[in-house]
């Protein structure tokens, strides 16, 4: 009878491990829609996001990951298509922007992202800049260096994946060798993005992409570590819509595995391209803690610091043409959990 529990045993078992967590070591979204509707990252989320090319995937994991690092939560990141180097310049990026709109704003610097990457500032700026990013060294080199970890590798299979999380596992001899063993010295892992995984082609994609899924789904259930996997969509279709579960690349099994599958789509007709501002919506696909499909949320990006805005609107979803329908909901109809929703 190893594989039952009876009654008893399984409710003293869920009421210890709910009334024992902790939420503040919890991780958390750092976009205020998805926190307000989540409250935080369970330790056993899989939580996969899609979009399409050039929508924000990987500016969203990105400012995940920089929002948990700054919370005092360890971080593994997988940046497998822009590589370390760049993921470092994003998140610098937003520390250089709040450094200045806090404290520097008399300097009056272009803050242009584009030309601080490509080194293109004039002298004035350039050295302006520099001496921010000096002074960042000291500011925040406490939290990064003991919470952000960046893999460095030049391909990704489901075996080296495994492999390096090794490093972060307290009893390497336990690994996945037990269930439920000694825990991960970590809090969260992001991976951006699912496609780049390198794949084996010794049998199907979608049978490949199913056994990534359940590999990483086998981390957060036995270990405790939530991930949080980027994804394509399908090309996109004239009539599509807001993107639902159907709309992953690859494989129908990415929504079923995960926890809670979350789409993004730009709002292109709000743009606001005089200060920098690209309305952005997100659909909470799937969820197992009751937050409803049938909602969009509508968060205004503001380029110019890389960054999500606090504010945000809520729309209903016409579910069988998975469009918008009318206008924001009103205070008497927003869901009482929205308390960022205006």
């Amino acid at each position: 009878m190893k594989n039952w529990k009876c009654w008893d045993e399984a409710w003293k078992e869920e009421h210890q491990k709910r009334t024992s967590t902790d939420i503040t070591k919890l991780c958390k979204f750092g976009i205020a829609p998805l926190d307000d509707a989540f409250v935080a990252i369970a330790k056993n989320d899989l939580v996969v996001i899609g979009a399409d090319a050039g929508v924000g995937k990987t500016e969203m994991a990105l400012h995940i990951a920089r929002h948990n690092i700054l919370e005092g939560k360890k971080v593994a990141l997988f940046c497998l298509e822009g590589g370390y180097e760049e993921a470092i310049s994003r998140m610098k990026w937003r520390d250089l922007c709040d450094l200045y709109y806090k404290n520097y704003t008399h300097l009056h610097i272009d803050l242009d992202f584009r030309k601080w990457f490509l080194n293109t500032l004039s002298a004035e700026d350039f050295h302006h800049l520099d001496d921010l990013d000096n002074a960042l060294l000291n500011i925040n080199k406490e939290k990064y260096l003991k919470n952000l970890m960046l893999y460095a590798g030049e391909n990704l299979d489901v075996d080296i994946f495994i492999s390096s999380l090794l490093d972060f596992h307290k009893d390497k001899s336990e690994f996945l060798s037990v269930a439920k063993a000694s825990p991960f010295e970590l809090d969260l892992i992001i991976i951006d993005h699912l496609q780049y995984f390198s794949l084996t082609k010794a049998e199907s994609e979608i049978s490949e992409i199913t056994n990534i899924l359940r590999t990483v789904k086998n981390i957060t259930d036995n270990y405790g570590v939530p991930v949080i996997l980027i994804s394509h969509l399908r090309k996109r279709t004239r009539d599509r819509g807001i993107p639902d579960q159907e709309d992953f690349y690859g494989s129908s099994n990415i929504p079923k595995i995960a926890s809670a599958a979350i789409t993004i789509t730009p709002c292109s007709k709000k743009d606001d391209l005089k200060n920098n501002i690209y309305p952005t919506f997100f659909r909470v696909a799937k969820s197992r803690i009751g937050v409803k499909p049938n909602y969009a949320f509508l968060v205004n990006f503001y380029l110019t610091t890389r960054s999500y805005m606090p504010k945000y609107q809520i729309y209903k979803i016409d579910s069988i043409k998975n469009s918008i329908s009318g206008k924001p909901l009103e205070k008497p109809e927003i869901p009482s959990w929205a308390k960022g929703a205006v």
